[in-house]
């Protein structure tokens, strides 16, 4: 227990500061855009509760496949952790494509390649700390 609650906080250490980078640098701007374009229909500010509880899913799943799984090596951690993040949003994007006109493949291929990334750093640190607290 004590090395998935360890992995956890890590992990969200990790997810809170490449996330928070990835947001201001890529997602605000876009969703300003949006908001713009869109303003009965897009907020103005993203709603930090269910991004938080989303994240928090996300992060507790990997957290828990990872040590089910057995993945505790850098190399392992960070490729499960792409594949794992890639594929969720990818799915969660296309879900929007095909019900909205704000999404875009555009964004669809930014979010899902920036969700590879924060997944490969993430699963790089859960494998690390749940092989090291073991």
């Amino acid at each position: 227990m004590k090395k998935l609650l360890i992995s956890f906080v890590l992990g969200f250490i990790t997810f809170s500061i490449l996330g928070g980078i990835f947001a201001y640098l890529v997602f605000l701007p876009e969703f300003a855009i949006w908001y713009e374009l869109h303003p009965d229909t897009v907020r103005g500010t993203p709603e930090l509760i269910s991004g938080t509880t989303l994240a928090v899913i996300q992060l507790i799943a990997l957290v828990i496949l990872m040590d089910k799984l057995k993945i505790d090596t850098l190399k392992g951690g960070a490729i499960f952790g792409i594949i794992f993040s890639a594929v969720l949003w990818l799915i969660i994007d296309l879900q929007m494509i095909s019900m909205t006109n704000i999404f875009s493949y555009d964004y669809l291929l930014k979010d899902t390649l920036l969700s590879g990334v924060l997944g490969a750093f993430g699963g790089l640190v859960i494998a690390w700390s749940q092989k090291k607290y073991s």
